[in-house]
């Protein structure tokens, strides 16, 4: 009996039968529009301007002039902040907003009573049929979502692989 068809007993005689199997493998040739497809996507992306590019590649002094206009803006943030929230209240106050709020109420008398309906049907439907109902359309559900599946596997899924253009 040979060696190499003996199995590893510990972790390193794994390792190194799997090295010894894996180093009498051939090597594989890659795909020939391989290289020029990596070549033209390293160009793509050395092309780009520094601040399309990650943080890391920006020149230095980009980097450290970018901080105090990252603090700027948060400041600006915080300050646009307060002049809305004064202004919202100044809005509140004013005779505009009385309006606005008849027309929340409206709308909120109109949600009442929609509430009140459903409350009614709720207890006009016996349970049984809303249970019911439920289960039909879950099992209508359950029939389309089957149906895609098997129109997508007969009109649209191949078991060709798919190939890249080059």
């Amino acid at each position: 009996m040979n060696s190499m068809s003996k199995p590893p007993r510990d972790e390193r005689q794994l390792e190194q039968f799997i090295g010894t199997v894996l180093g009498r493998q051939p090597l594989r040739q890659a795909p020939a529009t391989l290289e020029a497809r990596v070549l033209r996507e390293l160009a793509l992306r050395a092309s780009k301007p520094w601040w399309l590019q990650g943080f890391s590649r920006w020149p230095w002094t980009a980097r450290v002039l970018f901080i105090p206009l990252l603090l700027g803006l948060v400041e600006l943030s915080f300050i646009t902040t307060a002049r809305l929230s004064s202004l919202w209240q100044a809005l509140q106050h004013s005779a505009s907003a009385s309006k606005a709020g008849s027309g929340l109420q409206a709308l909120s008398n109109l949600g009442q009573a929609a509430q009140s309906l459903v409350n009614v049907i709720t207890h006009a439907v016996p349970p049984v049929w809303i249970y019911g109902g439920a289960t039909v359309a879950l099992l209508l559900y359950a029939a389309m979502f089957g149906l895609g599946a098997a129109a997508f596997r007969t009109l649209v899924a191949t078991s060709e692989p798919v190939r890249i253009p080059s």
